[in-house]
């Protein structure tokens, strides 16, 4: 029998609301994205879960906390979790910001990642890759061999890396696997081969 890992991505934030990069700075989930993470713990509900790993970023953090609410699961923070690195241009909409405006950068941040290239003090797509298999190999796939369930509590970046890496979607289709504001992936790995279970559409949020 396999172990069920639910990946899941944090609640809405006032920076998500107004289409601001949030990257690695620490935005905490506004009203509706507490009361989405309510929901999506009556949503997983049914999942046995053994522990949970959680982004050290409070909207993620605090996803997990709700999700887990009425659970006596230990939530262990790991840095390698924490979103994409946008550098200089967090905080700001990239749609606006002049280094975008003037370059190819915000195509090939939509639609050809892997020809981004990372501004000032930013991570590539290849960066936020390495730290998704550091993290698989390192912790989630060990762990799978000894538990029933696992939850992931990440960012919509971050969280592709990990399907990415898990199924070996090549960079230029890095967004195919995007999930909404409290999305989840149900991924059965059973001796170390994943498999997805179920996953909610892109644009539908955890009510």
């Amino acid at each position: 029998m396999g172990c069920k890992v639910i990946l899941i991505r944090h609640g809405l934030t006032y920076w998500n609301a107004r289409k601001m990069m949030q990257g690695q700075v620490n935005i905490p989930l506004n009203d509706v994205g507490v009361r989405q993470a309510r929901g999506l713990a009556r949503q997983i509900s049914p999942f046995p879960l053994d522990v949970c790993y959680a982004s050290p970023l409070g909207r993620s953090l605090k996803t997990a906390q709700l999700a887990l609410e009425d659970r006596n699961i230990p939530i262990i923070k790991d840095e390698r979790l924490i979103e994409h690195g946008y550098g200089l241009l967090e905080s700001t909409s990239y749609r606006r910001t002049p280094w975008f405006r003037l370059t190819s950068q915000a195509y090939n941040y939509e639609c050809r990642p892997e020809r981004y290239r990372a501004p000032i003090g930013g991570e590539t797509f290849e960066d936020v890759y390495a730290r998704a298999r550091s993290f698989i190999d390192e912790v989630l796939l060990p762990e799978a061999e000894r538990h029933e369930g696992i939850l992931v509590a990440g960012h919509g970046g971050v969280n592709c890396a990990i399907m990415g890496c898990l199924f070996d979607i090549p960079l230029k289709d890095f967004w195919s696997v995007k999930q909404a504001n409290c999305g989840y992936t149900v991924i059965d790995v059973d001796n170390g081969t994943p498999a997805i279970e179920y996953s909610t559409p892109v644009g539908v949020n955890a009510r």
